[in-house]
């Protein structure tokens, strides 16, 4: 396989022989690679494609295989295969498999073997670097899941790309073939092409041939797999099989799901329209027309929950609806099971129907309940819900702003009294009413991939949710002593996150600007779980909000993030010191402090009802003095029951403190030695939002 990247910015060409940007997209596909012991698998797969004596009888007849010599007739002569295009022979091998087997010409034009050894196929990422990759040969298709690959106008019309291809062969020199590992890296890569362009695939699989052998590659969500080289001219029907089974015209033999299908353009071949078949409620298909032609959410990995969505039209009503795919581990309890419990609950996703145990991917492997050391079983998941407007951070007004994620807590409020815990608040899964909701469905919160059980009290484990918006204590969870379980102060502190990424980083119109040094280094050290847990702990002991935020925000809008930080505060210092004991030592108090979650629930609520309303008030807002250069305190109390025993902290990682001064100081002081800015009564700017 050839590579070549291409910056878009510049239009310059490198070629990159090392595929080192390549393998850093794939390197996470293969944490949990498998390898088959035996060729059983391989020999086992793609009997329906052809009966025994209908291969037999190809072996007789085929003029590229030898029945007196039993082989293909292939070069055997080493130097021979190194000094010519040894991708000829095993094309023409292919072809005639696909032509005899496939003797009707419309059957035959649909599947082709095409050499693509010295043919750039591009990829597509979510970057600005576009990579190029050559497998051998590829099976290139033609039907409902398919289409030709997209070309910019003004451009040739490529004809094959990852959008219409089957399967991709690699061709090697026994002797002079690259390691194994760098064999299956290449496959990854081609792999994760065909499950990026083909959105409906569950799984795809990669051949590597040589003179003598064959070796599969099987890549599903629940990673990779690989089989030992088998001699394919002692097996010519298994090599019959492969090429059959991965160039099938059933779809479901070559990893599609058929349940998504799309038309295409006779002219241009590109998709134009498509449905999706969801299992209804009583038993029923029902066909769900895409709206588009492509998911408006895709993650772009093989190996994970791979989650999908689609927007879709309710065939009965038109109304626009959501369908998301995804796949879990075994070991975790479906999505459905939690949206049923939402059933009705204003602020939270409401669920239309849903299809809970699609495919495993352990069938897909042919595993039965005996499957290998360190495999984890994916169960895929279909769930039709209802649509909302966009991720919140597409606000235009502080109201709308304040009244969605009002709305959202709200709703996770009643979520957690009927016993569920979210665990992946985050600023992609609150989104905003659609225009006009009443109070309640201003804002909504999505996503239940990774929720659990409130009475199960489950540990806080960093491992799961959006490092961005994780709490003190899931960030410090592995060096506590005796950690506390999950709770709902978890839950609102994260939300106070969401809001304090909004306002460092947007405008109360929802403009964005530089953010804030504190998004910056939560962002930057995210793998740095520790620091990172440092830095909130400094965020909530400050004093102050930066000037930047008071002159893009509403005095109402600071008033309530200074007051919601300020609550979560002694909190989490409570919670920190119960951690430090064991169980039966807390005397009882961890528990008290989670019966209370009603309570501060409506804490934090009741802020922003008050901030909602003052919004409506702009005659009551302050403003800073343009003459001021301090940063406003909000009323900050220093009283030693609000204030962590935490040293204060300026954004500087231990790696770059080699050599630097200490920057500590007393927290009673403010920046730079200034007093806090002065704020007077006044009208806002004129940039000041209504919602």
């Amino acid at each position: 396989m050839l590579t070549r990247a291409a910056n878009k910015k510049s239009a310059t060409v490198t070629l990159d022989p090392t595929l080192e940007e390549q393998k850093s997209l794939v390197r996470s596909e293969l944490v949990e690679t498998i390898s088959i012991e035996n060729d059983a698998y391989i020999t086992s797969l793609y009997h329906q494609t052809a009966a025994e004596s209908a291969i037999d009888s190809f072996l007789r007849k085929s003029r590229f295989y030898s029945l007196a010599q039993r082989r293909w007739k292939l070069p055997q002569n080493y130097s021979k295969l190194i000094d010519t295009n040894f991708h000829t022979p095993f094309l023409k091998i292919i072809s005639g498999i696909l032509k005899y087997f496939y003797g009707d010409r419309t059957a035959r034009g649909a599947r082709e073997v095409v050499d693509t050894h010295t043919i750039d196929i591009a990829h597509r990422e979510a970057n600005s670097v576009v990579h190029f990759s050559r497998p051998g040969l590829v099976i290139k298709a033609v039907g409902p899941s398919f289409q030709l690959p997209f070309t910019k106008p003004g451009e040739k019309r490529q004809k094959v790309g990852y959008s219409n291809i089957a399967t991709c062969i690699d061709i090697y020199v026994d002797g002079n073939e690259p390691p194994l590992r760098e064999q299956l890296v290449k496959a990854t890569i081609y792999a994760r092409q065909i499950f990026i362009h083909q959105p409906n695939r569950r799984f795809a699989r990669v051949l590597v041939l040589t003179e003598q052998h064959v070796r599969l590659f099987h890549f599903d969500r629940s990673g990779a797999q690989y089989t030992p080289p088998i001699d394919f001219h002692d097996n010519p029907r298994t090599l019959v099989r492969l090429v059959l089974g991965l160039s099938s015209h059933d779809e479901s033999d070559i990893g599609l799901d058929a349940s998504v299908q799309w038309i295409t353009h006779r002219e241009h071949g590109r998709k134009v329209g498509g449905t999706i078949k969801v299992r209804g409620p009583n038993g029923e298909d029902v066909f769900y027309k895409l709206v588009g032609t492509t998911p408006f959410f895709c993650d772009n990995s093989i190996r994970g929950r791979s989650t999908m969505c689609w927007n879709v039209r309710d065939p009965a009503t038109n109304e626009e609806l959501v369908v998301k795919d995804s796949w879990r581990t075994e070991d975790r309890l479906s999505e459905h099971l939690f949206m049923e419990d939402a059933a009705g609950i204003p602020g939270v996703v409401q669920m239309v129907t849903c299809e809970p145990d699609r495919c495993d991917t352990k069938l897909l492997r042919g595993f039965s309940d005996v499957v290998p050391v360190g495999f984890r079983n994916r169960i895929e998941t279909r769930i039709v819900m209802k649509s909302y407007g966009k991720s919140i951070r597409k606000f235009t007004s502080a109201k709308q702003l304040f009244c969605a994620l009002r709305d959202a807590i709200a709703g996770h409020m009643e979520l957690f009294k009927k016993g569920t815990i979210h665990r992946d608040i985050s600023l992609q899964n609150v989104l905003l009413g659609k225009p006009g909701a009443e109070k309640g469905q201003r804002g909504v919160l999505i996503d239940f991939d990774i929720s659990i059980l409130r009475h199960l009290k489950t540990p806080v484990t960093r491992h799961m949710g959006t490092r961005l918006y994780h709490s003190i204590l899931v960030l410090y969870c592995s060096k506590l002593p005796h950690p506390l379980p999950h709770d709902h102060l978890d839950e609102l502190e994260s939300f106070l996150y969401v809001l304090a990424h909004i306002m460092f980083a947007q405008d109360s119109t929802g403009v964005a600007h530089p953010a804030d040094q504190m998004i910056v280094d939560w962002d930057k050290y995210e793998h740095d779980w520790r620091w990172v847990g440092t830095l909130k702990e400094a965020y909530l002991t400050r004093r102050h909000v930066p000037r930047p935020v008071l002159k893009r925000w509403p005095s109402p809008c600071v008033d309530l993030i200074v007051a919601y930080a300020s609550f979560i505060r002694p909190l989490v210092q409570k919670k920190l010191g119960m951690c430090q004991v064991k169980p039966r030592a807390r005397n009882g108090k961890d528990e008290a402090l989670a019966a209370n979650f009603v309570q501060h629930y409506n804490h934090i609520l009741a802020l922003f009802d008050t901030a909602i309303d003052a919004l409506d008030h702009p005659d009551t807002w302050e403003v800073v003095s343009d003459s001021s250069d301090g940063e406003y305190d909000g009323g900050w109390s220093d009283s030693s029951d609000t204030s962590l025993k935490v040293k204060q902290i300026f954004s500087v990682h231990p790696a770059q403190q080699e050599g630097q001064k200490s920057l500590k100081r007393p927290s009673t002081e403010d920046p730079n030695g200034q007093p806090p800015a002065k704020r007077t009564k006044s009208r806002h700017t004129p940039s000041a939002d209504k919602a």
